[in-house]
């Protein structure tokens, strides 16, 4: 008889782990007649009411590639950043300051070198030529892809964070996490990068995809770059096919043509690389070891265009109460949906684990049901058999009989006796010797007829058992089939939830993002009202931490039925 653990749990599914009942109130705490739709729109209110401008962009529907976070880039676009939605998902845990939450972070995007007279019109600056052009852009690329972690590293907004250096902390990850770490910290984009299920995002030569979204988010890195290198994504520049999914021809020919400008790309010159990373830069005719010159390209700091009140700001702000107490709550948030996540992820897989069990046990159940079956219904074949045997014995027996009786009164009557009165004298024809001549025959091959006809019942009953045997090898066999069929449905379904699992935790990491976006603006508005003086400086921001824990077996939570389902099946 089952347990009444196992009936407990007999009509589990997996659509707990997806219900958004559980998340409103175990992540974000949310009483059971508020949806998250009604917590975006009441932070969105709050938001307009402290001046924030559109507060709705936050809470974009294009999640899929968040095009809408971004609007076209040209070589002069101006706009308030929300980049930084993207690069919380990285698996630092640390606070940064690039990029920033919401800032000005994108100033008047100006070529550096405009005020020069311009050179002369090339042959070919059109983005038909993308390709060719980045050819000229490569060493570059590479080289300067090679001091880009320092790059990122010695960004701060201290002034003496140029002069001096900041050390890099790593931190050692399980071997499988941290492979993927190492790929996605190569670049050193804002974006973060991964590998899209979508067959219709081109792949790059490093191996990533980028969606929409990250590719404005290069295509803004690089406008950004005082350096003037074209977009690349792992030092490897990004191909037309890429930007074209995502800029105009007017825009795609001026950003070519901002490039074409720099005084990196010049025709007349050549651009050669030692071991060592230093660059010889001459014309063809120069480029003799007596003549070159050489330039170490040194890491830069972030062209971030702040000031000393910045600094102030900043430094003011970290010393708010409020925004102290609002920077913990995030963190805090933060863990509480990771560590959820993880608790999903660990009850799905326990669920399916304990699917693929049930479904083992179950087939072995109905084996062994079925092979006392088998047995039962072959011994009845047996005691069938044995009765029909039995019962053709008796009817020989009986014939013989007979046949003995016939015999008796034939032979008496061919030797003149005669059961009527003996006054009445018959004849023996030949007619009547024949007839006995016969039954003599018959008498004497009575025994082979019966043991003739008792091996044919044999053979019959043998060629039934072996009929029924088959189809019950043939009936375990079918279970065997179907047994494999429902457990690479299983499996099929399992990687359907997982995927959309990981579609829904993205999304609802986007949704929490969104809100700390705009409750950090809330708090940036009163900072300002408070200093009488507006602040666009850059805010540190969390980035998502590393789901690195073992998630405990809590006894409580409506995703601990998961957890007790090992315990039950058994």
């Amino acid at each position: 008889m089952p347990s009444s653990g196992a009936d407990d749990v007999v009509d589990v599914t997996s659509s707990l782990v997806f219900d958004d009942t559980v998340y409103r109130k175990e992540v974000l705490s949310l009483p059971e007649d508020q949806t998250e739709d009604e917590l975006d729109e009441r932070i969105a209110n709050q938001a307009k009411e402290s001046g924030v401008e559109d507060p709705y962009r936050y809470f974009s529907p294009e999640l899929q590639d968040l095009s809408t976070a971004m609007p076209s880039l040209t070589v002069s676009s101006e706009h308030r950043s929300s980049m930084s939605i993207r690069s919380r998902e990285s698996q630092s845990t640390g606070f940064t300051s690039d990029p920033s939450r919401n800032s000005n972070d994108h100033h008047h995007l100006e070529n550096p070198h405009s005020t020069r007279n311009a050179p002369q019109p090339r042959s070919s600056t059109s983005f038909e030529n993308y390709d060719a052009v980045l050819d000229k852009f490569r060493p570059v690329i590479r080289n300067s892809y090679s001091s880009s972690t320092y790059t990122t590293a010695g960004s701060t907004h201290s002034p003496s964070s140029t002069s001096k250096p900041t050390s890099i902390k790593r931190k050692r990850g399980p071997s499988l996490l941290s492979m993927f770490r190492r790929e996605s910290h190569a670049c050193t984009s804002r974006v973060r990068h991964g590998h899209p299920v979508n067959p219709f995002t081109p792949r790059l030569e490093c191996g990533h995809t980028l969606t929409k979204y990250a590719t404005r988010i290069h295509i803004q890195d690089a406008l950004e770059n005082e350096n003037h290198l074209p977009p690349n994504c792992c030092g490897k520049p990004l191909p037309k096919s890429v930007l074209e999914m995502v800029m105009t021809k007017e825009e795609m020919d001026d950003f070519v043509d901002n490039f074409l400008h720099s005084p990196r790309f010049d025709d007349t010159h050549e651009t050669t690389y030692s071991h060592n990373g230093l660059v010889e830069v001459g014309t063809p005719a120069e480029c003799q070891p007596t003549k070159s010159r050489d330039v170490h390209v040194a890491p830069k700091s972030v062209t971030t265009q702040h000031t000393p009140e910045d600094d102030e700001c900043l430094n003011a702000a970290m010393d708010d109460e409020a925004f102290c107490k609002l920077r913990a709550e995030h963190e805090e948030q933060f863990q509480r949906i990771v560590a959820f996540e993880s608790k999903q992820r660990h009850a799905l897989s326990t669920y399916y684990d304990w699917s693929r069990k049930r479904l083992s046990s179950q087939l072995t159940r109905n084996k062994v049901e079925r092979a006392k079956e088998h047995a039962h219904d072959l011994e009845q074949l047996d005691e069938t058999q044995v009765a029909a045997e039995h019962d053709l014995r008796r009817a020989q027996v009986l014939e013989s009989q007979n046949v003995a009786t016939a015999l008796k009164y034939m032979e008496a009557y061919c030797n003149g006796f005669c059961n009527s009165s003996a006054d009445i004298k018959h004849t023996v024809s030949d007619e009547d010797r024949k007839k006995l001549k016969r039954q003599h025959a018959l008498q004497d091959n009575l025994p082979h007829k019966h043991e003739s006809a008792i091996n044919v019942l044999r053979a019959k009953q043998e060629k039934d058992v072996r009929v029924r045997m088959n189809k019950q090898y043939a009936e375990l066999a079918q279970m065997d089939l179907e047994f494999e069929k429902e457990m690479k449905g299983l499996e099929v379904r399992f990687l359907k939830d997982l995927n959309r699992l990981g579609v829904l935790v993205e999304m609802r990491r986007r949704r929490a993002v969104a809100r700390w976006e705009l409750k950090f603006e809330i708090w940036r508005k009163g900072f300002e009202k408070n200093r009488q003086r507006p602040w666009e400086g850059r805010l540190p921001h969390l980035d998502w931490p590393d789901p690195t824990a073992e998630v405990p077996l809590e006894a409580e939570g409506a995703l601990a039925q998961y957890f007790r389902l090992d315990a039950a099946v058994r």
